[in-house]
């Protein structure tokens, strides 16, 4: 009986190291890493030489639900799902703030500066703030990004727009569903740009008329 005890606890302990030796060996998934990407100049159909507008931009403003390394998709009505395999290489509402500076100085042109970081933020003739409402991809795998803005200058709102995008996507590819969110990015950059584009246009515009309008 002396005997039957001993080995007992020693085949126990022989049993525990080899299935750490197990865990420890296995195979692990490794993580995929993502970054979004600004619009590359040659996507830009409608770049042409001009001064470059002062724009001053505030960091983007992204939920909370989106805000954290792995990357966020919903799997049903109010059930979401945080991947540990598929995560942002850097915070998101930075690489989102990063973007939309570059494609905003491609796109307007203009000269970007963030509001938070540059004294000549102060000396920008447009403010831009953008706030993120959603940023995922849904049950059907269609990518959507609800976002709102508003465009101020000096102290007084000129413009107020919130808009929604959406870019077919994947339920289980991170790579197709990371390129859908860019897209619809993308496509809130332009309309920015068209935004800013207009009201620049129709300041230009009312000042040429009070102009014309003086006496000669």
């Amino acid at each position: 009986m002396y005997l039957n005890r001993a080995v007992l606890p020693f085949s126990l302990s022989v049993m525990v190291l080899l299935s750490l030796s197990g865990c420890i060996g296995g195979s692990t998934p490794m993580s995929q890493f993502y970054l979004l990407e600004p619009i590359h100049n040659s996507d830009n159909k409608t770049a042409f030489v001009q001064a470059k507008l002062p724009i001053a931009l505030a960091p983007v403003r992204i939920p909370k639900y989106a805000d954290r390394p792995q990357i966020v998709s919903a799997t049903a009505q109010n059930t979401y799902q945080l991947s540990e395999l598929n995560r942002w290489a850097e915070a998101l509402d930075e690489n989102m703030t990063r973007v939309l500076m570059e494609n905003l100085s491609l796109l307007v042109p203009a000269e970007v500066q963030l509001t938070n970081t540059s004294n000549l933020a102060k000396q920008a003739k447009y403010r831009i703030a953008l706030s993120v409402l959603e940023f995922h991809v849904d049950p059907k795998g269609q990518a959507k990004l609800n976002a709102q803005w508003d465009v101020t200058q000096d102290g007084k709102k000129l413009s107020s727009q919130q808009m929604s995008y959406q870019s077919p996507a994947s339920t289980f590819n991170y790579r197709v569903m990371v390129t859908a969110l860019n897209e619809c990015l993308s496509n809130l950059s332009r309309d920015i740009a068209t935004s800013l584009r207009q009201l620049d246009d129709a300041e230009k515009n009312q000042s040429t008329s009070k102009k014309a309008a003086l006496p000669s």
